[in-house]
């Protein structure tokens, strides 16, 4: 895709599922270039994006879900921004974004960016894009964020922020048959406590590592 062989590590965060064929598969195909790694216990999106890194040895990392919800082009896109720049290079879903997702997530997505937009004074409010792209001074600042769950984006922008870190947003796509799972109630709980915890943190302690 871009004319050099670009390594890939995929994270098993404590699955239940046995996924060693699959994983074999993609060895297949990629030999040296992929690695399969994981532990026993469910760590969360956090924990595994923060193993996944320490594994990694490039200058330059990027990490997705792995569905790979989004389109080709946003996959370029953001790899070729990263190679351009320094720091932290996070995906930006535009309106036509919520065209293909459920009410709910749309109530909850634009909440989020409203909340973002209010409070915490990012160069971009879609902080939970799953499509993101960084240095090595980002990849350190990520091994010390302490969030394991869903809110870990969040916490690496808060934090690079507050680094001077530059946070450059590109605009992004998803693959025209994506689907999505449901959120749990008691999981979305947890998180808009974390959230605020994250704001008191970063905004009113006004963290740095």
């Amino acid at each position: 895709m871009f004319g050099a062989e670009i390594p890939v590590v995929l994270v098993n965060d404590g699955s239940t599922r046995d996924i060693r064929g699959e994983a074999d598969l993609i060895a297949l195909q990629l030999g040296q270039k992929f690695k399969y790694t994981g532990y026993q216990y469910n760590k969360g999106k956090g924990g595994a994006l923060k193993f996944g890194a320490s594994m990694c040895e490039t200058d330059r990392i990027v990490f997705t879900d792995t569905d790979f919800p989004y389109d080709n082009q946003s996959m370029k896109s953001v790899i070729k921004s990263v190679q351009s720049t320094s720091g932290l290079v996070t995906g930006f879903r535009s309106e036509a974004y919520y065209a293909d997702v459920s009410l709910f997530r749309t109530i909850l997505s634009k909440s989020l960016r409203w909340l973002n937009k209010s409070l915490l004074g990012l160069p971009v409010n879609d902080t939970q894009c799953g499509l993101k792209a960084f240095d090595g001074q980002v990849k350190a600042i990520l091994l010390k964020c302490e969030t394991d769950r869903f809110l870990i984006d969040l916490e690496l922008l808060l934090a690079a922020s507050n680094q001077n870190i530059k946070i450059t947003p590109v605009p992004v796509k998803l693959r025209d048959d994506i689907g999505f799972t449901r959120f749990n109630a008691s999981v979305l709980l947890k998180e808009v406590f974390s959230f605020f915890k994250l704001i008191w943190k970063y905004r009113v302690l006004k963290k740095k590592f």
